[in-house]
């Protein structure tokens, strides 16, 4: 039997489930190994390696594959992720210091940009500040795109935050009930993959936990079977490259 527990997941957004299908992308696991490994013998190339490193998986910074989502959330980019609420302003530090209330998950700061997760109790916001000239007002950036209502919905989020409203995680960034339990199979499918289950154990240890396990003949025309093959082949897609398209909650 697969052993699941749920909990591990009852608090994850959208990127957070995305966090975790990247992290277990096996050509990203091998990047990261090598790309620290290069690090290691020559400090000097850090920043560009850094920045291809984290380029080949939409992250703003590369973020470790053993990283934790909720302790450790991942610095995604804005143009991919649009929970990522970008803000302008002339005085990055004083942006900062109005969010000291919060407890700083994640941070990394470039030469054009300083990215934060931030959080307060189970909710957080994402956030990409770029530094604009002294003359220029502090505006919120919110890309044009097919995700301009998510853009909109963690701006929002950031301005009740920043005035002092108590901040709760907004549905529009949380799966319903059903995704979650959907994300939280296909996770546990392709991890039992990764541990050498077979089709079937999958099918009687997790899927089908209280059914009378099936054999031979009848257990390959199954509807059972053909069931935890979609599952597989589903798992397999999103660890591959559906965890774009989930940042942008699809």
């Amino acid at each position: 039997a697969v052993t699941i527990d749920r909990n591990q997941y009852r608090h994850h957004d959208y990127a957070d489930f995305a966090q975790e299908y990247l992290q277990r992308n096996a050509d990203y696991r091998l990047d990261h190994t090598e790309t620290m490994a290069r690090i290691a013998a020559a400090p000097d190339v850090e920043p560009l390696e850094r920045e291809g490193l984290a380029g080949g998986g939409a992250f703003a910074f590369p973020t470790a594959p053993d990283s934790d989502p909720r302790t450790a959330p991942a610095l995604w980019s804005p143009a991919e992720a649009p929970d990522v609420v970008v803000l302008a302003t002339a005085d990055i530090e004083a942006a900062v210091s109005l969010l000291s209330d919060f407890e700083s998950l994640a941070e990394a700061i470039s030469n054009s940009e300083h990215h934060m997760v931030i959080a307060l109790g189970i909710a957080r916001l994402r956030l990409c500040l770029r530094p604009v000239p002294s003359m220029c007002p502090e505006c919120l950036i919110i890309l044009h795109d097919q995700s301009a209502t998510i853009r909109l919905a963690a701006a929002a989020r950031f301005d009740r935050a920043t005035l002092g409203d108590r901040l709760i995680p907004d549905r529009i960034s949380m799966p319903s009930a059903y995704q979650r339990a959907r994300h939280i199979q296909l996770l546990r499918v392709h991890d039992a993959l990764e541990a050498g289950a077979s089709s079937r154990d999958l099918a009687f240890g997790l899927v089908f936990r209280g059914h009378r396990p099936l054999v031979g003949a009848i257990w390959k025309g199954s509807g059972e079977r053909r069931h935890v093959l979609r599952l597989i082949s589903e798992a397999r897609r999103m660890v591959s490259n559906g965890y774009r398209m989930l940042l942008r909650h699809r």
